[in-house]
């Protein structure tokens, strides 16, 4: 199975369905990562290289960098078709992308251009984002053996996980948060959380 996940920013994936990705490839699944923009905005640090050095430890099969600049992400043309680019080389089976509703503008353009982009992909799912909104999953993924894993990916983006934001809570400490919480939706110790666009399901 191959398996495309999307992200605005370098970490944006590791952080919404960077588990379910390390159980992906464990389970010798393709995992390609397409990322929008370099993430240089609020840092002087080369993320490209952080992202490089997570989906190396993630074992991912490529990155597909769309090239466009940090927050200036929109919904048009330029945008759906380097997505659709990106599902060419992929060919996947599955999607990620972050949810629609979100604070961030980069966020907001990306979910809504891969809608149009993943038109005819059968499973289309919407991952939780650090800045999401109204967040609302109804399906799950156990990453009880990947949590850790999941976090040392996110370790790799050290421009990110060193900062501090104004509620004092870093990234590390809301994605253990996230899993706990998911996990006791999920019926699990630990999980991952999406909503599904769209789900072909497929009984065998």
């Amino acid at each position: 199975m191959n398996i495309l996940a999307l992200g605005a920013h370098p970490d944006d994936i590791e952080y919404g369905c960077g588990g379910t990705l390390l159980t992906a490839v464990a389970n010798k699944h393709k995992v390609y990562l397409g990322v929008m923009t370099d993430g240089s905005a609020t840092t002087n640090t080369n993320r490209i290289a952080e992202q490089e050095k997570a989906a190396a430890l993630m074992g991912a099969s490529d990155i597909f960098w769309g090239g466009f600049q940090d927050t200036h992400l929109e919904q048009n043309r330029a945008l759906i078709t380097s997505i659709e680019g990106m599902l060419k080389k992929a060919s996947p089976d599955i999607v990620f992308v972050n949810a629609p509703n979100d604070a961030h503008q980069d966020h907001q353009a990306l979910a809504s251009s891969a809608i149009t982009a993943c038109r005819y992909i059968g499973r289309v799912l919407f991952y939780h984002d650090y800045t999401s909104i109204d967040f609302l999953p109804d399906t799950y993924t156990d990453i009880g053996t990947t949590l850790k894993g999941k976090c040392k990916l996110l370790a790799c983006h050290k421009s990110q996980v060193s900062k501090k934001y104004p509620t004092g809570l870093d990234i590390l400490e809301s994605v253990n948060a996230l899993a706990a919480y998911y996990g006791f939706m999920a019926k699990v110790r630990y999980a991952e959380a999406f909503k599904p666009l769209r789900y072909l399901m497929s009984i065998t």
